[in-house]
C-alpha cells in the first residue's frame, strides 16, 4: 500500500497573476498562466461582442494599445484564439481535430496543427469545464469516441462530470447470442441479434431491419454486457475523490483509477479557483 499525495493540487497554492504591479492589468497579458475565461471577460469589459469576430492582427493591436500591455504571451494568444473558436462556431462540439487543439489550449499549451496531441484525462476534465462555462452544446459521437480513447490510453473505465457525456462509447456495450454465438456492439434497436435475423443479408440490408422471411420469435435470446464496467470505480472515486490524500493498493485497478481521475479533479477544481482569484485581482483594473 502506497499513498499518493495531492499537496501539489491544492487551490489555496494558486500563484497570483500578477505580482509586485500597480497595474494588474498591463501584464495580465503577457503572463502565461491568465485563465481563458479571464482573458474573454476582460475583453469583453472593454469591446463588447466585437472582439469576437476581428482580424487576429486588429485584435492584437488593440489589446496592446487598450490595456497598455507590455505584450501578449503565445500561450494568452492561443487561448484568445480558442474562446474565439468556441464563441463562434460548432466545430470544437463536433470535431476531434477542433477538439483536440481548443483543450490544448485552455490548457495553458500550445496547439501544434502538425501533429496528434492526444489530451490527459486531466486536460479533458479542466478544458471541457471551461468550455462549457463559456457555452453549452451537445457533443457529437465523434468526440464522444475521442474522449472515450483518451480514457482507454489511460487505463481508465469509470468518467466523471464533465466527461459523462462519453462514458457510453468507454463502456463499449456489446452482446451475445446464445443461439448463435455472435459477439458484436449492442446497437440494437429491436434487441435481435442481427446475425440470426439477418439483418444485413441480400438487397434489404441498408434498412437495418431484420430479414422478411425470419420469424418474429427468432433472434432474442441475447445477452448484453459492457466491455468497461465503470461500477466499481465510480464507487471507490466517489470514495476518495474528496481526500487531501489517496491511499492506493497498487494491485487494485479500482484503487489506480480512482486516484488518477482524484488528480483529474482537483486539477479541475484548481482551474476554478484560478479563475475566482484572477477575477478578483483584476476587478478593480478592468473597470477603470
Amino acid at each position: 500500500m502506497t499513498e499518493l499525495s495531492l499537496w501539489g493540487l491544492e487551490p489555496g497554492k494558486i500563484p497570483a497573476a500578477v505580482l509586485a504591479s500597480e497595474e494588474p492589468i498591463t501584464r495580465f497579458f503577457a503572463w502565461h498562466d491568465s485563465h481563458p475565461i479571464a482573458l474573454s471577460m476582460v475583453l469583453m469589459e472593454k469591446f463588447g461582442h466585437e472582439w469576437i469576430i476581428w482580424e487576429p492582427a486588429t485584435l492584437k493591436s488593440e489589446i496592446i494599445q487598450t490595456f497598455k500591455a507590455t505584450s501578449i504571451s503565445e500561450h494568452n494568444w492561443n487561448k484568445i484564439q480558442a474562446v474565439r473558436t468556441l464563441l463562434n462556431a460548432i466545430n470544437f462540439w463536433h470535431q476531434w481535430e477542433v477538439f483536440e487543439k481548443v483543450i490544448q489550449a485552455l490548457n495553458n499549451n500550445v496547439p501544434d496543427f502538425s501533429v496528434i496531441q492526444k489530451c490527459t484525462v486531466p486536460q479533458l476534465m479542466a478544458g471541457i469545464d471551461i468550455a462549457n462555462q463559456l457555452r453549452m452544446e451537445q457533443y457529437s459521437p465523434e468526440i464522444e469516441k475521442y474522449v472515450a480513447a483518451c480514457a482507454v490510453d489511460e487505463g481508465v473505465t469509470f468518467l466523471p462530470s464533465p466527461l459523462e457525456f462519453a462514458q457510453v462509447a468507454l463502456a463499449d456495450p456489446m452482446y451475445r447470442c446464445n443461439d448463435c454465438g455472435n459477439v458484436d456492439t449492442d446497437d440494437l434497436s429491436d434487441g435481435r441479434c442481427d446475425f440470426c435475423v439477418g439483418r444485413f443479408q441480400h438487397q434489404h440490408a441498408l434498412s437495418g431491419r431484420p430479414a422478411p422471411w425470419v420469424p418474429d420469435d427468432v433472434g432474442h435470446n441475447i445477452v448484453r454486457f459492457v466491455k468497461r464496467d465503470p461500477e466499481l470505480v465510480k464507487k471507490r472515486f466517489e470514495e476518495v475523490k474528496g481526500m487531501d490524500s489517496c491511499p492506493i493498493n497498487e494491485e487494485s485497478p479500482e484503487d489506480v483509477q480512482a486516484c488518477k481521475l482524484t488528480v483529474a479533479y482537483k486539477y479541475m477544481q484548481i482551474r476554478r479557483a484560478q479563475l475566482v482569484k484572477q477575477l478578483e485581482e483584476l476587478a478593480k483594473w478592468v473597470s477603470k
